[in-house]
């Protein structure tokens, strides 16, 4: 059956967007891990922080005209300067040079704050005892005021610049002192005015720079504010936030990158074709056997005879769900083939539990030591097992004289390809049978199914169903079982002995890898 003969009897679905729940639910644990990891990293850092003591002092500002000299600067845009001026990079060097430390440890420890309730700023310090925040703070009201009896209008460059003004003036005078016209004397009076100004501004200059700044009306005294240390609670609590929140970020972005399946209907909405079983987690694999076989007995032609289990990718087909359905099939007296083209399989080592066939009716090729004969769980049925090599498979036509010779005496001809992310691979090998069932799981990345109807339509016209396997605890653990080497299968006959009866009898040696030479058909 074609997709084209199934799209008249089904209504195309519009691919749903996941939503985020449903995209970090399956990876919960990996949150939780994220969250833990940040957790126990914050509370080990906080553990190896060391307490450190703390003191502040208060600066009380004269916001006079004296002092800000305009009436028009504005007095708390004052106080915010004066605040950043001790802690500016020349204070920090002049407390570096007191204290005998390196700027940036000063940097580190020193902080200062305007006020919003008057006009003052708080100098705060840090220290490992309480003496050396103490210093800290009375070295950084020191500097302060050094710094503004160096820069400001009391500093030595402001009165040199007067005396010098003022010597100008002097000299002027002196010069211009022998005219006996009205205007050199009115010049002269101004110019004596101006001379005895200057004096007074560089006397006042000089006893406010004696007296250190005038714009600092007070400088408290360090005040402790005691021991501090890291907070414990308050820092797990940020980095269990950082944790979660990053943890789900890179999950969103991993999906968008690589999308996989949430919904059993996002691999038959992008392939076009229908959801003909979901297998759920808690199912057996013999219901879900039966739940298949009746799945593919409804979407199958009666005239295929040939149908392809082909994975969305590696682990996605389980090889006891092989097995069961090929089982399943064959208890109304039938017999079924697999032929296994899959680059690593584990079909054999399954099927090799079940008991040994006992007909003698089966085919002449049956009876080959390499071809593995298995009765169905039931007896009723019989399950012939060969493997092809993958390269033989990937060839055009490769598998037909195989199935030209053994089609036709079997009941059904399973074959295991190889997974669709190893197309062209894939593609060569599941186009020969007549209907093709995409196995899909949760782990299955979407953009390898939405390749196939676009790059390969021919084999997309094979595809009859998908099937999504959310067994997710069985998938894995066949997944990652190592099959176990098993000696050579014994030759059928009319006489071999029942599959309860006993075991077989080992054989010396180990059985060579089971490939398309032994699938040849008898000449």
């Amino acid at each position: 059956m074609s997709r084209n003969a199934q799209a008249g009897g089904e209504t195309s679905r519009a691919p749903s967007a996941p939503s985020l729940f449903r995209i970090i639910q399956p990876r919960l644990l990996i949150i939780v891990i994220v969250v833990v990891i940040f957790a126990a990293l914050s509370a080990i850092y906080s553990k190896a922080q060391s307490a450190s003591y703390a003191s502040s002092a208060r600066v009380f500002l004269s916001t006079d005209s004296g002092t800000l000299g305009a009436n028009s600067v504005d007095a708390t845009r004052f106080v915010q300067t004066q605040a950043q001026f001790a802690q500016s990079s020349a204070a920090v060097a002049v407390i570096a040079k007191d204290l005998k430390l390196t700027e940036s440890d000063v940097s580190g420890r020193l902080s200062t704050s305007p006020s919003d309730e008057g006009y003052f700023f708080v100098i705060k310090g840090k220290g490992p005892s309480q003496e050396a925040a103490n210093s800290l703070v009375k070295s950084a009201e020191a500097a302060y005021g050094t710094l503004l009896t160096s820069y400001g209008a009391n500093s030595e460059a402001s009165v040199a610049a007067l005396i010098k003004l003022r010597d100008q003036l002097v000299n002027e005078g002196a010069t211009a002192g022998q005219g006996t016209d009205v205007a050199a004397a009115n010049d002269a009076t101004v110019r004596s005015n101006q001379i005895n100004q200057l004096n007074q501004k560089i006397a006042d200059a000089r006893t406010g720079s004696v007296l250190a700044s005038s714009a600092i009306k007070l400088a408290e005294p360090p005040v402790a504010d005691g021991q501090g240390g890291p907070n414990l609670l308050r820092n797990v609590l940020v980095a269990v936030i950082v944790g979660l929140l990053g943890s789900i970020a890179a999950i969103w972005i991993m999906y968008q990158r690589r999308p996989t399946i949430l919904d059993p209907h996002n691999p038959s909405d992008t392939l076009g074709v229908p959801l003909i079983a979901a297998l759920e987690p808690g199912r057996t694999t013999a219901s879900a056997a039966e739940t298949l076989v009746s799945a593919m007995s409804a979407v199958m032609s009666p005239t295929s005879k040939v149908v392809a289990f082909t994975p969305a990718s590696r682990g996605d087909l389980a090889a006891d769900l092989v097995s069961s359905v090929a089982a399943a099939w064959s208890d109304d007296q039938g017999v079924v083939l697999i032929l296994d083209t899959s680059p690593s399989s584990e079909v054999r080592a399954s099927l090799e539990g079940l008991p040994r066939a006992t007909s003698g009716e089966l085919p002449r090729w049956a009876h080959e030591p390499t071809c593995l004969a298995r009765s169905s769980g039931t007896g009723r049925g019989h399950i012939l097992y060969n493997r092809v090599s993958p390269a033989r498979a990937a060839r055009p036509g490769g598998l037909a004289p195989i199935l030209a010779d053994r089609a036709p005496v079997v009941d059904l001809v399973i074959l295991v390809t190889s997974a669709l992310a190893e197309l062209p691979m894939t593609a060569a090998s599941a186009i020969q049978a007549d209907a093709v069932v995409v196995i899909t799981s949760t782990e299955t990345h979407l953009k390898e199914l939405e390749q196939v109807p676009r790059d390969w339509p021919a084999l997309a016209e094979r595809v009859v169903g998908v099937v999504h396997d959310g067994r997710t605890g069985i998938r894995r653990a066949t997944g990652n079982a190592a099959p176990e080497r098993r000696s050579s299968v014994d030759t059928i006959t009319s006489n071999s002995p029942v599959g309860g009866e006993g075991p077989p009898a080992k054989r010396s040696g180990m059985d060579p890898e089971a490939t398309d030479r032994y699938a040849r058909p008898a000449r």
